[in-house]
């Protein structure tokens, strides 16, 4: 199988801004205030419908297709079996958590679906046609690893106060995640810091890109038409918030403020863990990280796995205070 660890970026890609948005762009996926106080649905949980844009397309599939379909778009399939069993589990609790909040209050949008393919909207999935597509000859290999370890945990999910949780999880850290209060302004009591040491380890983790003056100008200016940028290229950019551990949450350019997750976006930076520099006519970004930080480190899980560590301990490490419950999907 290939070393999936050197496509890492190929999955970071794929995670950078899905739980942001969903907080962010919409209270749809936030907990409503009639949401009934049993929170884990049992009636409706053997089978996923994901609404396909371009072909204008439900297609329903198993809870255990889609785990499997979930882990696959999500995570290398070379990392450890618990790490693997860990994204498993918070794919389970994602389809859980979509249901409550689609009964709860329905996306017209969605047609009845849970969620659609769109990745700036709803947590990567692979179809079986996607996945051979994308693990080419290695399909088979991974496809038994991953079924393999959604089996294990095939009737867990996560949960805080006995409710599936806001899942979240990047491919790798700068040695500590975030908080989603830090990241998204959104103070969820289970996203919080915590430490992910293993992940300074990775070099693939410090990213450095350059921009000339004028790419920084006119990126910028695409999505920022007021900004007037003046002939010190030295005077454009500053940090002007950061939150903890360094993360960047403000800057301002040319006097106007900008909150960093925007910024990154529009510049395509790794994480908003990032320092700057200019030399001559370039602007020239180290980046920390990979990802949003937010919630499990993927590459953190791998290690700790690699350490013994177990399914259950990885996720009660990276989601402060929750719990892992098992329920059946029989539909009883």
């Amino acid at each position: 199988m290939k070393e999936y660890i050197q496509i890492t970026v190929v999955f970071a890609i794929l995670l950078m801004v899905i739980p942001s948005i969903v907080f962010l762009n919409t209270d749809r996926d936030l907990p409503a205030r009639d949401e009934p106080s049993s929170a884990v649905q049992t009636k409706s949980e053997n089978s996923v419908k994901i609404y396909f844009t371009e072909q204008k397309q439900i297609r329903e599939f198993t809870m255990q297709e889609y785990m499997v379909g979930a882990v696959m778009a999500q995570m290398p399939a070379d990392y450890e079996p618990a790490a693997l069993q860990a994204q498993a589990v918070l794919a389970h609790t994602y389809a859980l958590y979509r249901m409550n909040a689609e009964k709860s209050r329905p996306t017209a949008e969605l047609y009845g679906a849970l969620m659609s393919d769109d990745r700036k909207l709803y947590q990567a999935f692979f179809t079986p046609e996607q996945a051979k597509e994308f693990y080419k000859d290695d399909y088979e290999k991974a496809h038994k690893k991953v079924v393999d370890a959604v089996n294990n945990v095939s009737d867990k999910l996560l949960t805080y106060e006995d409710k599936p949780v806001v899942i979240a999880f990047h491919a790798v850290s700068d040695g500590f995640t975030r908080s989603a209060k830090d990241a998204w302004g959104q103070d969820i009591p289970y996203l919080t810091s915590v430490e992910s040491k293993p992940d300074t380890l990775l070099k693939q983790a410090v990213t450095k890109t350059e921009f000339t003056s004028s790419q920084f100008r006119e990126k910028l200016s695409k999505s920022y038409n007021d900004i007037k940028f003046s002939d010190n290229i030295h005077s454009w950019l500053n940090i002007t918030k950061t939150g903890e551990h360094g993360l960047v949450t403000e800057v301002s350019v040319c006097g106007k403020k900008i909150d960093a997750q925007g910024f990154c976006e529009v510049l395509d930076l790794a994480s908003q863990s990032f320092a700057f520099e200019t030399s001559g006519d370039k602007f020239i970004f180290t980046c920390r990280g990979l990802g949003h930080l937010v919630g499990m480190s993927q590459y953190g899980a791998n290690e700790m796995a690699k350490q013994g560590q177990s399914c259950d301990q990885i996720l009660t490490h990276y989601f402060t205070g929750c719990k892992i419950c098992e329920k059946s999907r029989s539909g009883s």
